[in-house]
């Protein structure tokens, strides 16, 4: 059966803790200085049937933030309003937060009847229906009690079993993530932390993660309704006794998550709505304080659309924490003005991990409101396309959304198979890229080849560092290597001596450098064994040496010069003569020596070592210590 969270909202002194006891008998206000006071200050916690826990929060305005920290995970809320105040200025404003964060279901109890006339509670019932028109408690139903006499509390019990009934089980991301609201020691036991399960499950001797500070904790133990078990799974009240930190190193708002999927930000893109009655409008790098789930941060808002947002309207916006955050895409936040602290609005997390972005930029609201769609996997190939040429992992997906990794390496595999997304695996990670950013990198790879030719006429190709990094956008290495093979493969370049070119790429020489040419042949071919050495041949030829090392390159291109290192230059044939003679001399004698070499090629121990070098690289013969064997 799926665990049911019932939370109280409403304004101070309208009887949510008294109506609480009255429905379990458990009282929740549990500090002294609450009990003193009859004020709840903190959110108080009950429980009430085998699923369900009824969170009782506060209703003063200085409270807020602990309001929303018991409401954020709750699937009901039983709104209060007392019968003889109506509505109170907190009874709207706990109206705004529910709606900012999606609570699905409601049910308003007018409480304190005992205190009122008949005629009375009608004119405050028909208060309360326009006051919740056009929000989530529009067609809730009203339930009169008394938490005194016990009026109407059966009844009240009766509607809550009805409305608990429709509850959907939550959806499940698979990836384990408690927001936790109270640390607190146990002697013997240590660390002790609550919340609420809002994704996947925790196990005794599970290894988690406490954000912000990025601590390892094991599970020693879990609690639910005061039992042990041996797992919590969404939607439960938790109570999780952790190894690996003391209390002092808890705050309420910190989670205990699933390694490898949650990181902090400092940035969060969102939609952000304003309350129609906000005390005040919010402009570019408003100041405010930031509520999500429990934790609280201070914050800049950066309007990515206007100028300004007046109350009743949204915007996309980039919200800048002065303190690091952990969220997740689809947690819902509340911001409250900096000074005085009131409610301005909330929204909806689109991006937990983003870039900084410039406002006004067509692009970024785009990729913004196609992350706001509610499938999945049309997000997946939109965070794919926002990455563009910057692979993306199977992990890296999931972390980026909240979701399982098998659920993300089925949806990318339904991606690939659709033609929808590339994959390739690198370092035995499998990679992926959205299908248009990979067309774009080929056409890219293909422009910037063009573009190489054409200022490099005379080099068959470019070196694979010189090719990428005229490549515009700068795509990952190993996905520019990826295009590369694609390409050469499909048949669009070649790729010799480690250089790559266009498949149909002639080098071809002006006049002027076909004489210059024939003119370096000439020469290399009279200097037979014993040539001039590139230093030399700019003055030989009369020509400048930026002019003869162009030639140069594109003879041996095109096969008509042997270069053996950066200066020393054979005639082709001069060097087929050369193999010749060391071939028949190996064949009539074992080996063969520098000194001998020399001797029989009429040369010197300056082009001999680099000549012998050279055939043992081309595989004509075997270097064994000081001498050389034919390689047969």
């Amino acid at each position: 059966m799926a665990h049911v969270i019932v939370g109280t909202a409403g304004h101070i002194d309208h009887g949510k803790t008294a109506l609480v006891k009255a429905l379990t008998g458990i009282e929740t206000d549990t500090l002294p200085e609450e009990r003193d006071r009859g004020v709840t200050i903190d959110i108080g916690f009950a429980y009430w049937k085998d699923n369900v826990t009824i969170i009782d929060v506060p209703g003063h305005e200085r409270f807020v933030k602990n309001m929303v920290t018991g409401v954020c995970t709750v699937d009901l809320v039983l709104f209060v309003v007392a019968a003889d105040d109506g509505v109170m200025p907190q009874t709207r404003e706990h109206l705004g937060i529910l709606n900012l964060l999606g609570v699905p279901r409601g049910i308003v109890v007018l409480t304190k009847v005992d205190l009122v006339e008949d005629d009375w509670l009608e004119l405050v019932e028909e208060e309360l229906q326009e006051v919740f028109a056009e929000t989530f408690l529009e067609d809730a139903p009203i339930v009169r009690v008394s938490s005194l006499t016990g009026e109407g509390i059966d009844d009240l019990r009766g509607v809550i079993e009805e409305e608990i009934a429709t509850i959907e089980a939550r959806a499940d991301r698979g990836v384990f993530r408690l927001p936790i609201d109270r640390a607190f020691s146990v002697q013997g036991f240590g660390t002790v932390v609550t919340g609420t399960v809002i994704s996947g499950a925790v196990h005794v001797r599970d290894e988690l993660a406490l954000l912000p500070a990025g601590k390892n904790v094991r599970v020693r133990g879990v609690q639910t309704h005061g039992q042990d078990v041996e797992a919590a799974r969404v939607g439960a009240r938790a109570a999780i006794n952790v190894s690996g930190v003391v209390v002092d190193e808890v705050a309420r708002g910190d989670l205990l998550v699933q390694p490898g999927y949650f990181e902090t930000t400092y940035m969060i893109d969102a939609r952000l709505h304003m309350l129609p009655d906000a005390p005040a409008e919010v402009t570019n790098r408003t100041r405010v304080h930031l509520l999500m789930g429990p934790r609280e941060v201070l914050a800049r808002v950066v309007l990515l659309e206007s100028e300004i947002l007046l109350p009743g309207d949204s915007q996309l916006v980039q919200l800048r924490l002065e303190e690091p955050g952990v969220a997740a895409r689809g947690d819902r936040f509340v911001i409250r003005r900096y000074s005085p602290v009131q409610t301005l609005g909330g929204g909806v997390v689109l991006d937990p991990q983003p870039v900084k972005h410039r406002r006004f930029r067509e692009d970024v609201v785009e990729v913004l409101r196609e992350l706001e769609q509610d499938d999945p996997t049309r997000v997946l190939l939109t965070r794919l396309k926002a990455a563009r040429w910057q692979p993306r992992t199977a992990l890296q997906l999931a972390s980026e959304m909240a979701l399982s990794t098998s659920e993300i390496e089925d949806r990318l595999k339904a991606c690939v198979d659709s033609g929808d997304a590339i994959c390739y695996v690198q370092a035995g990670n499998t990679r992926y890229v959205h299908v248009k950013c990979w067309r774009e990198l080929l056409d890219g790879i293909g422009d910037a080849m063009r573009v190489f030719h054409e200022v490099h006429p005379l080099r068959p190709g470019a070196r694979r560092d010189e090719l990428r990094a005229g490549v515009m956008g700068r795509p990952a290495g190993d996905l520019f290597a990826h295009g590369v093979e694609h390409l050469i493969h499909t048949g669009g370049l070649k790729s010799e001596h480690a250089m790559i070119g266009l498949r149909d790429h002639e080098i071809a020489l002006t006049p002027e450098q076909e004489a210059l040419r024939d003119a370096i042949a000439r020469l290399l071919r009279a200097g037979g064994t014993t040539p001039e050495d590139l230093r030399g041949l700019p003055k030989t030829v009369n020509a400048s040496a930026k002019a003869v090392q162009e030639v140069v390159t594109a003879m041996q291109a095109m096969g008509q010069v042997v270069r053996l290192d950066d200066t020393l230059l054979f005639h082709p044939e001069v060097i087929e003569d050369v193999a010749r003679q060391l071939v028949d001399h190996l064949k009539k004698n074992a080996e063969i020596d520098v000194s001998t070499f020399r001797n029989l090629i009429a040369t010197t121990r300056k082009f001999a070592v680099p000549l012998l070098n050279y055939f043992d690289t081309q595989g004509t013969t075997i270097r064994q210590g000081d001498v050389r064997v034919l390689n047969r």
